[in-house]
């Protein structure tokens, strides 16, 4: 099912152009008034684009407008996003230069963090002409919109709008509204998984259109600017995708270029930011490895670090409603089991393994990461008040691949 229309791409593209945009002029203008200026086309797309896909989308998009309101509504309390991303927002709002950006820096708000978020949050804040804790934040909702669009209209059944809705509200919560990043950063995850998997049908049409590559091309700059995990996502996904598909590689020519200019920003920013700090946060965190065996031969931690992965609210939500989607593609008899085709389809086989992949790396890093004097000095902290945040893309992936089997059920079995 191809929801890639002329329109909606053209959309997609204009949406994207103008936030990056505001991102890449702010490494070269000291003044502000073009804060302004994108401030104001920004909003006036993103009341354009709420206002096209409404007729089409009405109940995602009116569950959208009124968690807009909740946020407009609310200030930000969360650590993470008072403390990281808005406090870096207020930094770039009230500093007149990049420069000066990193002149303040209390141990705590990791300076060398990507500024994609927080340069829009800061630009929403010269809207209304003074910095405040709640306007800002809601960059975040203004970043989910386009993933949200397009999650809303390949989920054309019943059963897929509900699993979408238990996405937003139940896996992403508060999340998806209060500053933090992880919510858009799953959704732009799916979101690319959802581009290359129509890579090739659009190709086959011969519809593969320059905006068509564009959005993959912002779409990938964007995950890679909003975390550092971003990065390895997309690399877990493309991975995953010319794995899967490398029978079909020759006809991947496009793609490559792409990938290759998506990853200059987010490397742009990692030497520049280098050169500002003595040691960067991920260096700090992971400290070149050097905990990894003792951690990993932690039987104690690496139990608790597998149950809290494991067992928390958006993990079990997430793999009870693919285990209850799944379980209607197989029928067991006395005799045999009959998997329906779907599931063993290219597309699926891709879904699954960024799953795996993500997984496998996340969960390293995590195991890296324990006993750093970088963190909070209190036992398997990294496992307790991060395993659920961390692993949002893979919840989400999760209930992508549960959307793509009720859209694609067609009740064909093999023995």
């Amino acid at each position: 099912m191809n929801v890639f229309k002329l329109s909606t791409i053209n959309n997609l593209n204009i949406y994207f152009l103008f936030i990056f945009s505001n991102y890449f002029v702010y490494f070269f203008l000291k003044e502000k008034i073009f804060f302004l200026f994108f401030s104001i086309f920004i909003i006036l797309i993103f009341l354009f684009t709420i206002i096209k896909n409404f007729k089409e989308n009405k109940l995602i998009i009116t569950i959208y407008v009124l968690l807009c309101l909740i946020s407009l509504s609310s200030p930000v309390a969360d650590w993470d996003a008072r403390s990281i991303w808005l406090f870096n927002a207020k930094i770039i709002f009230y500093e007149s230069s990049l420069d000066n950006y990193f002149s303040y820096s209390p141990y705590y708000n990791h300076i060398d963090y990507p500024i994609f978020v927080p340069v829009l949050s800061a630009t929403l804040a010269t809207m209304v002409d003074g910095w405040n804790e709640i306007f800002p934040k809601f960059s975040t909702l203004i970043l989910a919109l386009p993933p949200l669009i397009i999650l809303a209209k390949i989920s054309k059944k019943f059963l897929s709008k509900l699993v979408l809705l238990i996405l937003i509200l139940f896996i992403y919560e508060k999340r998806i509204i209060n500053g933090e990043v992880d919510a858009i950063l799953a959704l732009y995850s799916i979101l690319l998984i959802e581009l290359l998997k129509n890579f090739f049908n659009i190709q086959k049409k011969n519809s593969l259109s320059f905006g068509y590559l564009t959005v993959i091309l912002f779409n990938i700059i964007f995950l890679t600017l909003i975390k550092f995990e971003g990065s390895i996502i997309t690399l877990s996904i493309l991975a995953s995708f010319f794995f899967i598909f490398r029978d079909r590689i020759s006809n991947l020519k496009f793609l490559i270029p792409i990938v290759i200019i998506a990853f200059i920003p987010i490397l742009l920013w990692l030497l520049y930011s280098n050169t500002k700090i003595d040691t960067s946060s991920a260096s700090q965190m992971l400290n070149g490895g050097e905990r990894f065996l003792s951690n990993l031969l932690d039987f104690k931690f690496i139990l608790h670090l597998i149950g809290k992965i494991l067992i928390n609210k958006q993990m079990m939500i997430a793999l009870i409603v693919f285990i209850f989607i799944f379980a209607k593609s197989i029928s067991i008899n006395i005799y045999k089991i009959n998997l329906d085709k779907i599931i063993l389809r290219k597309e699926f086989l891709f879904c699954y393994l960024s799953i795996i992949i993500y997984s496998i790396i996340l969960s390293i890093i995590m195991i890296m990461s324990e006993g750093s004097a970088h963190n909070v000095q209190q036992e398997y902290f990294m496992a307790n008040t991060a395993s659920d945040r961390y692993f949002a893309p893979v919840h989400s992936m999760i209930l992508l691949c549960s959307i793509y089997l009720i859209e694609n059920k067609k009740g064909q079995l093999l023995n």
